[in-house]
């Protein structure tokens, strides 16, 4: 039987205190199990006096891991040689620490936990996000988030009880959400940075930061130099006039909604927001909420928030509908038109990109239509590009290939399946 390494599993020839780095690791996040007797080549290789040392290694992570991890430990027979199995439980009141460290593991290696996802564990700990941790600060304005509340909801005036209620106050003390949605909330994290772009280049049009406000300002001022940027337009169908839209503002607004209400505010970057003549490129920082995955994601099928409470804000002022169905209504608004948006999920950002439903890539030189176009559209197959650019095919092959010893694209697949996007 030979074992492998992974980001669950860890191997040891022999007990060694670094052990206790990976039980602290697996405790903080997910369930994980340790083998001692098995080199790092999967050999089993077993260990000598294995029923003291069983003993050893069981006080051992009893008095040094704090609080005190789950673990259950078995002595496995294999290969005629005696091994230690040491399965180790995510617990519920992380942080772990291991000599006053918490610790994580990045893919087979344990590493030390950073700043920003120790406070992470510590408001899971504490089944808190981080909207509802406490603040300290109190000389706090709300006139923005008043005028919104008395136009959709006639409330005339916030006072404690409507911040109470709206879960931005307990305890006598503002949280978080209550920062954000302030006038003078101070969060060095919470700007939107908006640049407008030449579509071939990296040269600024326009550049707009909407910083030091509260973040439905930052949504009304983005909504409003949308509408500028990408004005609808008219087109004439015999006798009826029709008006069409460069980008539904739909999409936008929901695309928008999410990376203010759903990003990730212990990071230390705001909401960047690229406009281009064929499309618009949105990322909000942070990945998806834990206990998301990308099929939830695109279908709504859940309303996990990582900021429930300004998200319950949103709703009230009727800027988002139902939690979770965002993704779902931007896909739909592109059901008119024969281009759709894209979506790029990392652990640290989300990007969506949404394309102009009119824009003519056969004005444009052939490679830089070609470039244009799988910006706008990742993972684009050559037939979809070939009736973008509209060229005949050999034409496209040659200048697809001539772009990727360039550097400028790359490709993935083989066949009919091969697809192409911009490095």
């Amino acid at each position: 039987m030979k074992f492998s390494e992974s980001k669950t599993i860890e191997l040891k020839e022999k007990y060694t205190k670094s052990m206790l780095k990976t039980v602290s690791a697996f405790s903080n996040y997910h369930d994980g199990i340790i083998y001692i007797g098995i080199n790092d080549k999967g050999d089993v290789v077993g260990i000598p006096k294995i029923n003291e040392e069983k003993i050893v290694i069981e006080n051992t992570i009893n008095t040094t891991i704090t609080p005190k991890p789950f673990f259950d430990m078995n002595i496995l027979e294999i290969e005629n040689k005696r091994i230690l199995e040491i399965i180790v439980y995510k617990g519920d009141n992380g942080p772990y620490y291991y000599q006053n460290v918490a610790y994580m593991r990045n893919d087979t290696s344990t590493i030390s936990v950073d700043g920003v996802n120790l406070t992470r564990l510590l408001l899971n700990s504490k089944n808190l996000t981080y909207d509802q941790l406490k603040v300290e600060k109190t000389d706090l304005s709300f006139k923005y988030l008043e005028n919104k509340l008395y136009a959709i909801l006639n409330v005339k005036e916030v006072n404690r009880a409507i911040l109470t209620t709206l879960g931005l106050y307990s305890d006598n003390a503002y949280n978080n959400g209550a920062l954000l949605l302030a006038d003078n909330g101070g969060l060095n994290q919470s700007f939107v940075d908006i640049a407008r772009f030449k579509l071939d280049s990296d040269i600024f049009l326009d550049r707009k930061r909407f910083e030091n406000q509260s973040i439905l300002q930052y949504f009304d001022n983005v909504i409003s130099y949308f509408e500028i940027q990408y004005p609808s337009y008219q087109i004439i169908d015999g006798v009826r006039r029709t008006t069409k839209e460069q980008i539904p503002l739909i999409a936008f607004r929901e695309a928008v909604t999410n990376a203010i209400v759903h990003r990730d505010y212990l990071l230390n970057a705001g909401v960047q927001i690229a406009m281009f003549d064929n499309r618009i490129e949105i990322v909000s920082p942070g990945g998806l909420p834990s206990g998301m995955d990308e099929e939830q994601y695109f279908k709504g099928l859940t309303s996990i928030s990582k900021n429930p409470n300004i998200a319950n804000v949103f709703f009230r002022l009727k800027l988002i509908e139902r939690f979770g169905t965002g993704i779902k209504r931007i896909i739909d608004s592109y059901n008119h038109y024969k281009i759709k948006p894209s979506f790029e999920i990392k652990q640290s950002q989300i990007r969506v990109v949404l394309p102009v439903t009119n824009f003519d890539y056969k004005m444009l030189d052939k490679k830089e239509a070609i470039i244009a176009y799988l910006q706008a559209f990742p993972k684009s197959s050559r037939q979809s590009i070939e009736n973008a650019v509209r060229i005949e095919k050999s034409s496209v092959i040659r200048r697809l290939n001539e772009l990727e010893k360039l550097g400028i694209i790359q490709k993935s697949g083989n066949g009919p399946s091969t697809i192409y996007f911009c490095r």
